[in-house]
């Protein structure tokens, strides 16, 4: 409430009270009138001013909370660009730790070769750096890139000829009559149906002269460099990668719009679908699949297009969930059914339903081969775009490679740690900066520990292994009752940072492991935990100069 209003209330009251007041005076009627007025006056001021300030505060929150709202979308959008971020860090990280790791390990390589053999042997071991030669530039000539001759011309034609003949002669020639209309592909796994797909594709570009417009399969990234391979060579775009069916759904409404907008005048096209068995379950392809058996059907003729559906069934439900079209699917799309064995591999043989015969009526499940010396993409795409025809020789099928994961910077680093690594690696990975840095680092190391190597040694050989083992199993029991909260590696980090700055084993004790002389049964007393679990990280994790360090308090114990 703001001070006007709460200023407005007090002057009512008090005129109020004036007017009311008992004056025995009349002519104080005329003040009572003015009173009574001025009360009636403030407290409306007071009301409307207090409602005025009520409007206000509640501009004021809605702001407030179309302001948290934008917030909590912005950081909602900022969130995974934050993920990637730190993803990519965590890339740079590992990358860096395993070059530091090889180089470390390099290095004591070097060490133990220099100990093993000497520093003589080991330069004489390095690889000597070739002399310099003067290399020769020359330029080379590109010749201009010349019209199409006549002699490619004919060349040309006698490719066709010789794809349309195996064609013709090759049972009847039930290829040929898959040229023009939509036709869908339909098996179980590996029975050849995308391989058979592209082969199609490539036989009506180079002999009727369609343009592959797309291909949508939810496994691109895994057929492109497969049954798709002789397509993206031509400059096919894919689409729908990694199971994006949201990509195919943009592909089956943007082919909508060729129905709509193309006439027979223009280009013939050949569009590829794969796993369309799957788009009537998927959320993004779920509304365009609806209505795709009805535009194959009506639609592709005049748009001048021949798409190629490939799924793992013919029905209704598996070609997008459209009702009502079963005979209508039967007469306009050829449909091609190939085989596999129980091992997913292809038998080359299959039905096909939908074409016609010389009377013009329609041949339903006539029983069809294919031979797999010729009809594949690769031959087809070699025959056209090589000097050389390609040799009609008997083939395995095609081995459908599986998706190779690439090896991780962290998995390279554990693959480098846990197998041996020959002498010679290391040698071909030795320099002689390399070489001169480690030698320094070993003579280094050797001077700080010569004179605390003795104590050290005869320290080792007091207690047998059976009671070292025993002792260091009774310290990582008190380790991990006495300090839950953490690890051995962390106390003994924190041991170690503050050894840089004091060099008092008693007072680091009171400092990192928090033990104190107060009471021998305290639970972190200084005798009883401090000092053995001290003792304990030292030797452990400790490199030879800490534990030089602190020999005279290790010596103690």
């Amino acid at each position: 409430m703001s001070k006007l209003a709460i200023g407005s209330i007090f002057g009512g009251i008090c005129c109020l009270g004036l007017s009311v007041a008992a004056i025995p005076f009349q002519r104080w009627v005329i003040h009572r009138q003015v009173a009574g007025i001025g009360a009636i006056s403030c407290f409306t001021v007071g009301y409307f001013e207090s409602e005025r300030k009520k409007e206000e505060q509640r501009a004021i929150d809605l702001w407030n909370f179309y302001q948290e709202q934008k917030q909590k979308k912005l950081d909602a959008a900022i969130e995974p660009v934050i993920a990637a971020e730190l993803v990519q860090k965590e890339e740079i990280r590992s990358k860096y730790s395993v070059a530091d790791t090889e180089e470390e390990m390099r290095g004591n390589f070097t060490v133990l070769q220099v100990d093993r053999y000497g520093e003589d042997w080991l330069r004489s071991q390095l690889p000597q750096p070739e002399p310099e030669t003067e290399t020769k530039t020359e330029t080379i000539e590109t010749p201009e890139p010349e019209t199409e001759t006549q002699e490619q011309i004919e060349t040309l034609a006698t490719k066709k000829a010789k794809l349309l003949k195996l064609i013709n002669e090759h049972e009847g020639g039930w290829i040929g009559q898959l040229m023009q209309k939509p036709l869908l592909i339909y098996g179980d796994m590996g029975s050849y149906k995308s391989y058979f797909a592209s082969f199609l594709a490539l036989c009506r570009h180079y002999l009727r002269g369609h343009q592959i417009i797309s291909i949508a399969d939810p496994h691109f990234h895994q057929n492109r460099e497969a049954s798709w391979k002789c397509l993206v060579s031509l400059g096919t775009s894919g689409y729908g990668a990694n199971q994006n069916y949201f990509a195919v759904g943009e592909q089956l409404n943007a082919m909508y719009v060729r129905f709509a907008t193309r006439t027979l005048k223009d280009k013939p096209f050949t569009s590829i679908w794969d796993e369309v068995t799957g788009y009537s379950s998927e959320e993004g392809t779920i509304e365009p699949a609806k209505k795709l058996i009805r535009k194959m059907v009506g639609d592709p003729r005049k748009a001048n297009e021949a798409p190629i559906l490939i799924g793992h069934d013919n029905t209704l439900a598996a070609l997008g969930g459209s009702e009502g079209f079963s005979k209508s699917r039967d007469r306009g799309i050829i449909q091609l059914e190939l085989y596999s064995d129980s091992e997913n591999r292809p038998l080359f043989k299959g039905t096909l339903s939908g074409i016609k015969n010389g009377e013009g009526e329609f041949v339903d499940a006539q029983k069809v081969s294919i031979a797999p010396e010729w009809i594949r993409p690769e031959w087809v795409y070699e025959l056209f775009n090589q000097q050389s025809d390609p040799v009609l020789e008997p083939q395995k099928p095609p081995i459908i490679i599986p998706e190779i994961i690439p090896e991780s910077d962290a998995d390279k680093l554990d693959r480098i740690l846990n197998q041996p690594i020959s002498d010679d690696y290391w040698l071909q990975e030795m320099s002689p900066e390399l070489l001169d840095r480690a030698i320094e680092m070993r003579n280094t190391q050797t001077r700080q520990v010569s004179e605390s190597e003795t104590g050290i040694l005869e320290v080792a050989s007091v207690d047998t292994i059976q009671d070292k083992e025993s002792r260091d199993f009774e310290i990582q029991r008190l380790v991990a009752e006495k300090f839950p909260e953490t690890t051995e590696k962390a106390l003994f980090d924190s041991i170690l940072k503050y050894s840089e700055t004091c060099r008092s084993a008693s007072k680091i004790i009171k400092s990192c492991l928090k033990c104190s002389h107060s009471k021998s049964d305290s639970p972190r007393s200084y005798k009883n935990v401090g000092k053995p679990v001290f003792t304990y990280l030292v030797r452990k994790y400790g490199e030879a100069s800490l534990i030089a360090q602190f020999a005279d308090y290790l010596d103690k114990e």
